[in-house]
């Protein structure tokens, strides 16, 4: 079993407190999403979401709650918490945050995501807003990272390797399962 101490260990040396983000010319293709891991079971567990069909990006897919930038958020980490908040109700504090993994980019929409993390003691209750989320998936975190597979189905879309994880009936690709390779690696490399 993972020790809340030593997942934070684990994942602080993988984060970067200060984000850059200066290399990117669309400013309106800035996203920020939280990884909310929680230890409120035996094992760690982390929250995912199923985006709704009717979005536009990324519909019905699993995703971190997050979304895009917006001129009031006064920084990146201020957009993942507000958008946690917004998507499944629940209310982090930016002192719970430890930091940011390495910015991603969305094989479609052209998006740089900036994924947050946060180790919360217990489970959060929260609610999926169906206006923007089908459902939330409370997936044990190591279990899921111990399904990591080469993406083949969608090599085409990038030069770089690709990455697929299995929860239940749900296949996690694209930007949520490069993010996920990156807490793979922090534990298993």
């Amino acid at each position: 079993m993972l020790k809340k101490e030593n997942l934070i260990v684990a994942l602080q040396k993988c984060v970067t407190v200060l984000p850059r983000y200066s290399h990117i010319q669309d400013p309106n293709k800035i996203a920020a999403v939280l990884l909310i891991v929680h230890s409120a079971q035996t094992s760690p567990h982390i929250l995912l979401t199923k985006r709704n069909s009717r979005l536009k990006y990324h519909k019905g897919e699993i995703s971190f709650p997050g979304g895009a930038f917006v001129k009031r958020d006064h920084s990146l980490c201020a957009t993942a918490i507000r958008e946690a908040r917004e998507e499944i109700g629940v209310n982090i504090e930016q002192r719970d945050i430890l930091g940011c993994l390495r910015s991603v980019r969305t094989l479609t929409s052209n998006f740089y995501i900036f994924p947050f993390v946060t180790v919360q003691d217990e489970f959060l209750r929260p609610k999926a807003f169906l206006s923007e989320v089908e459902c939330i998936i409370d997936a044990p975190l190591i279990g899921l990272l111990h399904t990591l597979r080469v993406d083949s189905e969608h090599r085409n879309l990038s030069e770089n390797p690709l990455y697929s994880f299995i929860f239940n009936e749900h296949i996690i690709w694209g930007a949520t399962a490069t993010i996920l390779k990156q807490l793979w690696d922090c534990f298993y490399r």
